[in-house]
């Protein structure tokens, strides 16, 4: 009989379904993309690590020094779209080989609740991550979101970029969950510029759980972004440390204000060579500034059009829709 259960279980072990481990960590977004069958939006409904038997899972010899640290984690989420791919159900199981023991580092770390967008393959029957460990789950931290911004002409990680951005919803739901703003782009799609007008925008917003964590982010630049301060009301301001965030006071925002004047319009143009980071410095609050530097600005680039020139005009900001990201003139519209 002891034999008959062992040879079950070797049975078992040998035609169950197996995992590969996928490293993710010398590749890029558009290769983890390529890589992908089916691309989700959902919530994370539970996490658990899954035991073994049935499970069976394969690591390169560089990660199989410490085989009780690695584990399969399933994490069962309630879809909200599918990006890529068919899925008829509305809940979905998705595996992971994940390393349980202490490490740091930029990987796949979730919390039951959250909402996230899922890079998977169809791996023995089961969608597996298309990077273990290491980041393929990307925050998202808007929504829910019923579609994808653009049409099928535009790359897909550039609409689910717009997407984040994205606020679908007028009411007292729409809210930055937690403002990750660094995976909001999870296949840096959009320029630092480009990025800068969506938070400029979002910082109007009516909804004060939104433009305080978008104000926050362009403080946080230091790069002369910072006019959305001034037009905060009082009670705003006070929300600036909310979740933790050492950013910003009314003193922190005088020094840096000070600091930025004292370092000088020719040493922050030169220091500043990159031409998208020369478009932020033609969008400062700092209007003496401001037009000493779109002079420089229009005689370097004479023929570009997307700056923050004249000074005399409010910075650009723009909103997503449908069709993409627009100029915001005036109030967010209801």
């Amino acid at each position: 009989m002891r034999f008959s259960i062992i040879g079950m279980l070797a049975l078992l072990c040998s035609c169950g379904p197996r995992l590969v481990f996928h490293s993710s960590q010398e590749m890029s977004r558009d290769q983890l993309l390529a890589r992908s069958s089916h691309v989700f939006v959902g919530v994370i409904e539970k996490q658990e690590f899954v035991s073994w038997p049935p499970f069976r899972f394969e690591l390169p010899v560089r990660f199989a020094s410490d085989p009780p640290y690695w584990k399969i984690l399933r994490r069962d989420i309630r879809g909200e779209q599918v990006l890529r791919g068919a899925e008829p159900s509305g809940s979905i199981p998705i595996y992971e080989i994940f390393w349980a023991g202490g490490a740091s580092g930029d990987w796949n770390s979730t919390q039951t609740g959250g909402r996230y967008l899922f890079l998977t393959s169809i791996e023995g029957g089961r969608y597996h991550v298309v990077g273990d460990w290491w980041r393929s789950i990307f925050s998202v931290t808007t929504g829910p979101h019923t579609h994808l911004p653009l049409d099928e002409s535009r790359e897909l990680l550039e609409r689910i970029a717009l997407m984040n951005y994205h606020i679908e919803r007028d009411d007292d739901s729409s809210r930055i969950q937690h403002p990750y703003f660094q995976h909001f782009d999870p296949g840096e799609k959009l320029s630092l510029w480009r990025t800068t007008k969506l938070l400029r925008g979002l910082s109007r917003h009516p909804n004060p759980a939104i433009r305080v964590p978008a104000c926050r982010e362009l403080l946080m630049y230091q790069m002369g972004q910072d006019e959305c301060w001034d037009s905060l009301p009082e009670s705003d301001r006070g929300r600036f440390h909310d979740g933790g965030y050492v950013c910003c006071d009314a003193k922190e925002i005088e020094a840096r204000r000070r600091a930025f004047v004292t370092y000088g319009t020719e040493k922050l143009w030169d220091r500043n060579s990159h031409q998208d980071s020369r478009r932020l410095l033609t969008a400062c609050s700092d209007g003496a500034m401001r037009a000493q530097f779109c002079r420089l600005y229009e005689k370097a680039y004479p023929t570009d059009t997307d700056n923050g020139c004249p000074p005399q005009k409010p910075p650009p900001a723009t909103i997503v829709t449908d069709l993409g990201d627009v100029p915001l003139i005036g109030p967010w519209p209801r």
